[in-house]
């Protein structure tokens, strides 16, 4: 943040010495349109957004950001709702009810829907969980924590997971603005991936929990670089994966009261071994999908071979009739010329 301020203060410095400059040699026109370029300059210095690391190993950044979308001028003011307090078993809760869907390249999603897949794997939210707790404590009201994940199959490759989290009002919104699973297009000449393409990306959430519905009132100032957002109301996330729905399909969730003469330690084990069988429910969901997947893959690989098997046989029998037709031809004019 002082940072941001020293450069305001030079840029403000530097265009009141430059507009004295242009107002001792009398051109006034020309002053003018200096004066307007120094004021479009001056209103980017103080737009940068800042960053500093917290935390960097095995691949993984995770810090924090100035949030352009807050204003302390507004009425009521717009800031974050930060530090904030969250153990990293929440982190993980919230964060891995996420999936992405896009495609790779410029063709893929022209012939088949995207599926979504999980926005981090187990052992990225494992590595993730704790660095982003203590970045959500270390936070104020002006920033955002962002994150930054190598391809652990291709850490020389330029796509990444990237994006950012921020607490505001009674919802966190997650912004998305790459994943390495989906390869950038190649644009050609050597030229580098336009910033703004997301690859067709867009998120989702896992249930039971829905995604939240923002009031227009309440929904950030997003920029054209944070085209794939979405946003979660905590409580609701934490509470439908910390007790199961009930059986008779009510949407309100039964909270399991220990029985009379019982301890209460029962009742918090029955409700933590309700939560491990939800996450591993969780996992084998995933699992399957995954594998449905493969097997969607393979059977589009077979069915494209078949296709070519195909049309190799229909050109060996186009090939066979041409040729058996040719001789045939040929006995019958010698008859009729030998016939007289």
């Amino acid at each position: 943040m002082r940072r941001s301020a020293h450069k305001s203060l030079s840029c403000t410095v530097s265009w009141l010495t430059r507009r004295a400059g242009v107002a001792q040699s009398g051109r006034t026109a020309a002053g003018l349109l200096f004066g307007l370029s120094c004021l479009l300059a001056l209103t980017a210095c103080g737009a940068t957004s800042q960053q500093r690391v917290l935390y960097q190993a095995s691949g993984i950044q995770v810090g924090l950001m100035t949030d352009l979308s807050t204003n302390e001028h507004a009425t009521p003011p717009v800031r974050n709702r930060h530090p904030a307090d969250l153990t990293p078993k929440e982190i993980r809760s919230l964060v891995g009810s996420l999936e992405v869907s896009g495609w790779s390249g410029t063709l893929v999603g022209l012939f088949s829907a995207p599926q979504p897949k999980p926005v981090f794997t187990e052992a990225e939210l494992i590595l993730l969980a704790e660095p982003l707790a203590a970045a959500f404590h270390e936070a104020t009201p002006r920033e955002r924590v962002f994150f930054a994940i190598q391809n652990p199959d291709a850490p020389y490759e330029m796509d990444r997971t990237t994006g950012s989290l921020f607490f505001r009002d009674d919802y966190l919104h997650v912004v998305l603005t790459d994943h390495y699973t989906l390869l950038q297009a190649d644009p050609g000449g050597g030229e580098k991936r336009d910033p703004r393409d997301t690859k067709g990306m867009k998120l989702w959430v896992v249930g039971p929990a829905p995604a939240a519905s923002v009031p227009d009132e309440k929904e950030p100032r997003w920029n054209a670089f944070e085209k794939v957002h979405i946003s979660l109301k905590p409580v609701e996330v934490l509470t439908t994966q910390r007790v199961p729905q009930a059986a008779t399909g009510s949407s309100r969730p039964q909270v399991a009261l220990p029985a009379a003469g019982q301890p209460a330690l029962k009742a918090d084990d029955a409700a933590t071994n309700a939560t491990e069988s939800v996450n591993d429910l969780r996992l084998q969901i995933r699992e399957l999908t995954n594998a449905n997947l493969d097997l969607r893959s393979q059977l589009n690989e077979q069915s494209s071979t078949i296709e070519k098997l195909k049309a190799e046989f229909e050109g060996l029998r186009d090939e066979k009739t041409l040729g058996t037709s040719k001789p045939s031809s040929a006995p019958k004019a010698s008859r009729k010329q030998a016939t007289p």
